[in-house]
């Protein structure tokens, strides 16, 4: 989920304005919109009444960074004196090796409550639901292991009724993970079809943990820029400080590029150094508020549920072909 966050196709034509400028000082930020007219405003006849017709009414909102997560370690110099490697690994190694390992943990963790995030912002079908069925494999016919042409239709024709633009970006694992690996395997189906075509047709993010969230077999379908990750920095500019015992700076993950907080300190009395990566971050999702409730897309904010139901006996009644 992270990687999908912050891909290309999800930051393509988004412009976040900064709540830290870079100086290590937060800031206000303010999202404002409009809503469009509804087709309901449309009068049926032309007339000389000028007193029709709503006022438009300004919306806004205060973006707030509001969770931060940390991973602290402590390095003492006895035990980095007694490594194994050959004639002694180096001091810079052994800790790049552990902060790797900091990262990483924290990135599982970032992943997770992300997830929960998401699911809680799940917005609805253009029919109301909130969870759709889709039979992702061929289970009847000759090409009975395939993947099946019609489910990416499908999912495509979902964005379609609700005029969302970009290629679906699709998080998720198991069964989906199986029909994205097969579509890149793929030629010609038993009806002619080109299965390796479709791999143009979205974009695909492995996310182990997505399911424990979710559900068995459930994955998301995401729009470009409906969703997106927020940070922000404390120690940059005249809050970058460093000394002999001593650092605040910002280290970054070289997995995600995302930006850390570092906090270090060395205590001469127990020969430790004391480390902390810190992050400061928050998850946005376009509001349901964008649209006025008159609109036949209201609660439709481009995050879709999607469930494999291949294992399912009720596949063909479930499924959204």
């Amino acid at each position: 989920m992270i990687s999908a966050l912050l891909s290309p196709e999800n930051l393509t034509g988004i412009e976040k304005i900064q709540l830290d400028p870079g100086t290590g000082k937060r800031k206000c930020v303010t999202l404002n919109w409009y809503h469009k007219m509804c087709e309901t405003s449309i009068n049926a006849s032309c007339t000389d009444d000028c007193s029709t017709g709503d006022s438009d009414e300004p919306y806004c909102e205060d973006i707030e960074i509001d969770y931060c997560y940390e991973a602290a370690k402590n390095f003492d110099e006895d035990q980095m004196r007694r490594l194994c490697a050959p004639l002694g690994e180096r001091d810079q190694d052994w800790i790049a090796s552990i902060m790797n390992g900091m990262f990483n943990a924290m990135n599982v963790y970032l992943d997770k409550q992300l997830l929960g995030l998401v699911l809680a912002n799940v917005g609805a079908f253009m029919d109301g639901s909130t969870i759709k069925a889709i039979q992702l494999f061929n289970t009847v016919n000759s090409d009975a292991i395939g993947p099946r042409t019609r489910a990416i239709a499908n999912i495509i024709d979902e964005f379609d009724q609700a005029a969302l633009l970009g290629r679906p970006i699709l998080i998720g694992a198991n069964e989906l993970n199986k029909f994205v690996r097969m579509i890149t395997y793929g030629t010609g189906n038993a009806a002619g079809q080109d299965v390796g075509a479709l791999a143009d047709e979205f974009g695909f993010y492995y996310d182990r943990f997505l399911e424990g969230v979710f559900g068995p077999a459930e994955f998301v379908a995401l729009t470009p820029g409906v969703a997106q990750l927020l940070f922000w920095n404390k120690y940059v500019g005249s809050y970058k400080k460093a000394n002999d015992v001593f650092e605040h700076s910002v280290i970054v993950d070289p997995v995600t590029g995302i930006s850390y907080d570092f906090k270090m300190h060395y205590n001469d009395c127990t020969d430790t150094y004391n480390m902390k990566l810190q992050l400061n971050w928050d998850f946005f999702v376009v509001p349901d508020a964008a649209n006025p409730s008159c609109a036949d897309d209201y609660g439709v904010n481009g995050i879709f549920n999607f469930e494999s139901c291949d294992d399912i006996e009720e596949c063909e009644g479930a499924s959204v072909s």
